[in-house]
């Protein structure tokens, strides 16, 4: 539990802060999952979010929907607006760990008190001779994931404004999406269209959502000890020495397999704070 807990937190920390992360995956095939696996788990993902039908009523207000809606998401906004907002996050993240003293860290075996003591011209000395294009690379990697970003959002920008659109004809009556249209019509309007969305990638936004990144994280308190607290009221999971004869059995039968591999085939149950034994890691 607590490591799917953990990927799931750290795979979207990953996403934007380790693109190192993403060039393992490049250069081991078996780290890249296969197209079946990304549309089974895109599929699950999706079957969570059920929705209901437009109604008739609603399905005749879904063209003033996407009237709305296409004004607000011209085509290729979406695409520009997430690639923006990506090249936002990544480059000062990663102006900061390609610094030399974190460079040096993970090329060098040295204690980090003893990077400290280098001086700048030291350091920068250090860092041509192991990367001569470190002042280079960071603008590199971060260009090409802002790219690479910016075609799949430029891709996905259809699903959203369909989606967009029938949330629209399902919140708003056909008056209100009329004057909504109206006042998109006149000079205020079209700016704020143009720009609503667009607001919640403005570098004042974004620097506040890193601001508040510290409350927020210590807003979730003690996660791992709650999530123990949790668990500790419900039945314990089992492992293969917890089953009867009769369970065993069964369970023998049901994999089709001899019993006695069954110890090899049932693994340890995993806590919340790792593995339940060497083994199981």
């Amino acid at each position: 539990m607590r490591k799917l807990l953990n990927t799931s937190l750290a795979a979207m920390a990953l996403t934007m802060t380790s693109p190192v992360m993403a060039q393992d995956a490049a250069e081991d095939p078996a780290a890249v999952m296969s197209r079946e696996q990304v549309d089974e788990i895109a599929g699950t993902i999706a079957g969570m979010f059920q929705t209901e039908p437009l109604t008739e009523e609603q399905q005749t207000r879904l063209p003033a929907a996407q009237q709305v809606v296409g004004k607000m998401m011209p085509d290729g906004f979406y695409g520009r607006m997430m690639g923006d907002m990506m090249d936002q996050i990544m480059r000062p993240m990663m102006t900061m760990f390609s610094a030399p003293e974190f460079v040096l860290m993970s090329r060098l075996e040295i204690a980090e008190e003893d990077i400290d003591t280098l001086g700048e011209a030291q350091q920068a000395e250090i860092m041509a001779m192991l990367d001569p294009a470190h002042d280079r690379r960071a603008d590199a990697v971060v260009n090409v994931i802002t790219s690479r970003m910016s075609g799949v959002f430029t891709a996905m920008e259809g699903p959203m404004r369909n989606g967009l659109s029938r949330a629209y004809a399902v919140r708003f009556e056909p008056a209100q999406l009329a004057d909504i249209s109206a006042f998109f019509a006149t000079p205020t309007g079209t700016v704020y269209a143009e720009e609503s969305m667009a607001l919640f990638a403005d570098p004042q936004v974004m620097q506040a959502m890193m601001q508040a990144m510290p409350a927020m994280m210590s807003g979730l308190g003690d996660l791992d000890a709650a999530m123990i607290e949790a668990m500790a009221a419900l039945p314990a999971q089992r492992g293969y020495d917890d089953l009867s004869d009769a369970e065993r059995a069964r369970l023998a039968e049901l994999l089709d397999v001899q019993a006695e591999s069954l110890p090899d085939l049932v693994k340890p149950p995993e806590t919340m704070d790792g593995p339940a034994s060497a083994d199981a890691m």
